[in-house]
């Protein structure tokens, strides 16, 4: 922690007020808040250089194209310890979590939602993918990858059954509709309240975006809007979700995008039960166990409410049947309390 001290009062030239450590979440990344007259800013240790290139390059990116994103101001010779801008002391989700579904939170989510919208149009054509730290698009490989964390974090740990070959049979399905999906754009990947930052003028700022790729514009959309801490009613989100579809204007477009909403409604609520299956279950990290039995509750009521998963995946619809049985209720149960 000192020498990453030393290294941002060597940027701001002067004695550091306050240096302290922020809560580490699903990331092995270091953030620390650091002051001296010159202000506050963030300082992050990251010993994953691809990760933190990525993190660069679109920083740089997004910062010329006047987006709403924080500037990096000074990087060390080993590219693992950056100064960047600091946005805010509050999370949208910290917002969410003390007010509720107030009128400040309504026009917070309008705002992320504009200001997203704006990135994906903005970076239209204007983005090299080759700097992707992941995945450069949102293809076969990175929707099995999705697929399989579902599986292997959270159903295998949970011990349910299933017919194997079956169920990768849907998976590769699944993946050949939805890398087809349009319009295609910039996708942050994480896009979610706790990476949403708000100042004291209530405007919002995207952070995490070093794992952005090319894929479906709804996907984050979808990850912002049914993000199980978040919770938000049914009636809210259908709002949102016209109001995002307000700002486009090309018939063709919003009419793909409808269509692709359950697609990435199921996608993303797998993908995100993969992760507290793997966070929670076996890391033990409390804000993923926490969301662990909304994450289900999401994904249960879309396999009741949209036909085309027990028609086109009735393995995947079954699995999904058993997160709600007793058995596997009382075994969850069992898990989260195992010390």
């Amino acid at each position: 922690m000192q020498e990453h001290k030393h290294f941002f009062e060597e940027f701001t030239g002067k004695p550091a007020d306050s240096f302290t450590e922020l809560p580490r979440s699903g990331s092995s990344r270091i953030n620390y808040i650091g002051s001296s007259e010159n202000g506050k800013f963030v300082i992050t240790y990251n010993e994953n250089n691809r990760e933190n290139e990525a993190f660069f390059y679109f920083s740089e990116l997004f910062k010329s194209l006047e987006l709403n994103t924080p500037k990096v101001f000074k990087i060390n010779d080993n590219r693992d310890l950056y100064v960047q801008e600091f946005l805010g002391s509050q999370t949208l989700s910290e917002v969410i979590s003390e007010e509720g579904l107030s009128d400040r939170v309504k026009i917070l989510v309008k705002k992320s939602l504009k200001n997203l919208f704006e990135l994906q149009t903005k970076t239209l054509g204007k983005v090299d993918f080759r700097h992707s730290f992941e995945y450069e698009s949102y293809d076969d490989l990175p929707i099995t990858h999705d697929l399989y964390y579902f599986k292997n974090f959270l159903i295998d740990v949970l011990e349910i059954e299933y017919h194997k070959s079956t169920l990768l049979k849907e998976f590769k399905s699944i993946y050949e509709i939805i890398q087809k999906l349009e319009p295609k754009t910039l996708m942050i990947r994480d896009f979610q309240s706790r990476n949403i930052l708000v100042d004291e003028k209530d405007d919002v700022f995207f952070i995490d975006y070093q794992s952005a790729m090319e894929g479906p514009a709804t996907y984050d959309v979808i990850s912002f809007l049914y993000q199980a801490k978040a919770n938000f009613p049914n009636d809210f989100k259908e709002e949102m979700l016209e109001y995002y579809l307000s700002f486009w204007e090309n018939e063709s477009e919003k009419q793909a995008l409808k269509e692709s909403f359950e697609w990435m409604k199921m996608m993303r609520f797998l993908q995100v039960l993969g992760a507290y299956g793997f966070r929670g279950l076996i890391q033990r990290k409390p804000h993923f166990l926490a969301s662990l039995a909304q994450g289900i509750d999401n994904i249960y009521e879309l396999n009741q409410n949209w036909k085309e998963i027990a028609v086109q995946f009735p393995e995947l619809y079954f699995l999904i049947l058993r997160l709600k049985s007793k058995e596997v209720q009382s075994k969850i149960q069992e898990l989260i309390l195992e010390s």
